[in-house]
């Protein structure tokens, strides 16, 4: 008898409300540290595209309508002439694609690529850069879902890494400077630079030098097959943020920034001793396994 009341209370409505309270509050946690986590991420904007420096990926959102009489009949937007259903969808689906992916290659043109020079500049001024920006469409993935009708939502997205198709010169790939002398090494996976208070700003190729101005990383020193996969350097807001990244690893290299040499991190030399000593660790920093985190503007 006991044991069919405790059963009873067990499952009573108080027992259900209790259950609902502590789901409500578990989802509650989860939203709030999902949108903790997206804040943290570096997103430059530009109209409807978002540059995610975070993640390494470029987003761009374009939405089409057909145009529709009162009665909801769909017409042609220029002659005004009835048009099938079936078109009418169809000629959205093109539309939608192919705003966003204008919007997303007309946002390439403010990344910076160094402290001197935007992608704008190149594809300006570089016939290389021109010929590379017609095959871009071949690397740029495509997400449609209707919307409605006969609307048409389009999401189009493109690895930051892809990007290196586009520079004008060669990735050399050069070996990362070694100490004169041997020292006890650990192998790092990758490289947390912390540059904030000192107005650092996201780029393709940021350099890294030495606190005499040797640089010690670069887009000379950058394997290319990996950044292409994987993209360059990445950047982040928080310490969380940059510990839980992927390029960071297992086991990275935390440390600051000095100061600034022509807009990019100076190391100093203790730090620089660590980072290079482990034929591993330079390695790994070639892969481009660095994150730089940065101030919020």
């Amino acid at each position: 008898m006991l044991k069919r009341i405790i059963k009873v209370s067990i499952m009573g409505p108080n027992y259900r409300c209790y259950c609902i309270i502590i789901c409500a509050i578990a989802l509650l946690i989860a939203q709030c540290s999902l949108l903790n986590s997206a804040s943290n991420k570096v997103v430059q904007l530009y109209h409807n595209v978002e540059i995610n420096w975070t993640d390494q990926l470029i987003t761009a959102k374009a939405s089409s309508m057909p145009s529709i009489t009162d009665d909801g009949t769909p017409v042609d937007r220029n002659t005004l002439e009835t048009i099938s259903i079936n078109y009418a969808r169809s000629r959205s689906i093109d539309e939608a694609r192919d705003n966003a992916i204008e919007s997303l290659i007309n946002a390439l043109g403010i990344i910076k690529i160094d402290p001197y020079r935007t992608l704008g500049d190149c594809i300006a001024g570089d016939d290389y850069t021109q010929k590379q920006l017609g095959l871009l469409t071949n690397d740029i993935k495509v997400l449609l879902k209707p919307h409605g009708t006969l609307a048409t939502q389009c999401v189009a997205t493109f690895p930051m890494g892809k990007l290196l198709k586009l520079i004008p010169e060669a990735l050399p790939s050069r070996d990362i400077p070694v100490l004169p002398i041997k020292l006890p090494a650990t192998d790092y996976t990758g490289l947390i630079i912390d540059t904030r208070g000192l107005k650092h700003t996201p780029m393709l190729f940021p350099s890294i030098f030495s606190e005499d101005g040797t640089e010690i990383f670069g887009k000379d020193f950058i394997d290319s097959r990996d950044a292409y996969r994987y993209g360059t350097v990445a950047y982040c807001y928080t310490d969380d943020t940059a510990l839980r990244h992927k390029k960071a690893g297992r086991l990275p290299y935390y440390c600051a920034a000095v100061r600034l040499y022509n807009a990019c991190p100076v190391i100093a030399n203790p730090d620089l001793r660590k980072i290079i000593a482990s034929n591993n660790t330079r390695n790994n920093l070639k892969k481009g396994n660095i994150i730089i985190i940065i101030d919020r503007e």
